[in-house]
């Protein structure tokens, strides 16, 4: 970018029109382009909300064909209106047979090795060890089912919300994982092909998979709660808030018991945990997406940091579960896309509903969540 005066801004007419544009929600101080014309970036005051001028500019700006993106300086002083040429969004190339093929070894791979899985999970002290491939199909179709219905409900939840918000968005990719002693999957995960136009956006769709997750998770949770069986043995001691309160509704003759696991509450426990471990605000996790768009960049950083923190602790003096976690979260990047408009704050309604998603993550936590 090269740096000139306000007052010797180019005279080509993108320049002129975008420049004029500008003025209308800002006193400009500097003016900034790149050479080859791909981009403009006016410095200086807004003197209207971000939320109106990014409402302006994004309707002008597009009959030239540019699109804006708002920032503000870490101290807050000015604020930059950048002119980027397009429209910032790349072109969805739908395979909705790789989205298939996927599931569908997914749906193998959860029902055998999460089979597998399951029968050790379920089995108790006094009965027989079972292994063989009709056990396996007995306890992995309910697993498979009910963990990736849990999963995909997640990821629409995401995939609807992009959709809401006009974001080019692909079909869910599930991740089959063909290894024994795992769930034989590694989650699912979306693919969004255009930059979010605010952070109010941005929160939708961060947390728009876990509550659709969970308003899943939970009633499955109860399902598989009422069919379990109750041990006289001590309760463990990594139920979270939520499976506490559940217990004491559904099985109150379990708060101070044991329960043996079924398929179905077993997947439907660690849709929960899953849940919960995706709501660290950390780099790319959902909630390090909601701690992004509720405090911003600065703040959300620094939350990412402490939270790695926190998990590396726990990984080496609670359990090494964290750690691979840890490795997870710092893998995907701690960095953010930044919205367009990355000054607009959340309004009312999705504040209380920040506080809400906070609340909800304390009642599903646990240091122990396997």
């Amino acid at each position: 970018m090269i740096s000139y005066p306000a007052h010797n801004a180019p005279a080509d007419d993108p320049a002129r029109m975008l420049r004029a544009r500008v003025n209308e929600v800002m006193q400009v101080e500097e003016t900034k382009w790149d050479e080859t014309g791909r981009g403009y970036a006016f410095i200086g005051k807004l003197h209207t909300t971000a939320q109106d001028a990014y409402g302006k500019l994004k309707v002008c700006f597009a009959e030239v064909g540019y699109t804006p993106a708002l920032r503000e300086n870490d101290e807050g002083e000015r604020e930059t209106i950048f002119a980027l040429k397009g429209p910032l969004r790349d072109a969805l190339n739908p395979r909705p047979w790789l989205n298939i093929v996927l599931f569908l070894a997914t749906v193998a791979t959860t029902t055998i090795f999460g089979g597998m899985f399951a029968t050790v999970m379920t089995q108790t002290q006094a009965s027989r060890f079972t292994f063989n491939l009709p056990v396996i199909l007995a306890k992995g179709i309910p697993f498979s089912l009910t963990l990736l219905l849990i999963l995909g409900v997640h990821e629409f939840g995401h995939y609807f919300q992009a959709k809401r918000h006009g974001l080019p968005v692909t079909l869910p990719f599930f991740i089959p994982i063909p290894l024994p002693g795992t769930l034989g999957t590694m989650g699912a995960f979306i693919q969004m092909r255009g930059a979010v136009e605010n952070r109010r956006a941005l929160f939708d769709v961060g947390v728009g998979g876990p509550l659709a997750g969970l308003i899943i998770a939970v009633p499955l949770f109860v399902a598989g709660l009422l069919a379990s069986t109750i041990i006289h043995s001590p309760a463990p001691p990594n139920r979270s808030y939520l499976m506490s309160l559940l217990i004491a509704l559904f099985r109150p003759d379990a708060i101070d018991n044991g329960i043996v696991l079924n398929p179905v509450l077993l997947a439907a426990r660690f849709g929960i945990v899953i849940t919960a471990i995706n709501l660290l605000p950390i780099g790319q996790l959902d909630g390090g997406h909601i701690a992004y768009a509720a405090m911003g960049r600065k703040w959300a950083r620094w939350i990412g940091y402490a939270t790695a923190a926190t998990m590396l602790v726990l990984g080496l003096t609670v359990s090494p579960t964290w750690l691979v976690w840890l490795v997870f979260a710092v893998f995907s990047g701690f960095g953010h896309v930044q919205p367009l408009d990355d000054i607009t704050p959340l309004d009312v309604r999705r504040s209380v509903a920040f506080i809400a998603s906070f609340v909800l993550f304390l009642s599903i936590f646990s240091v122990r969540p396997f």
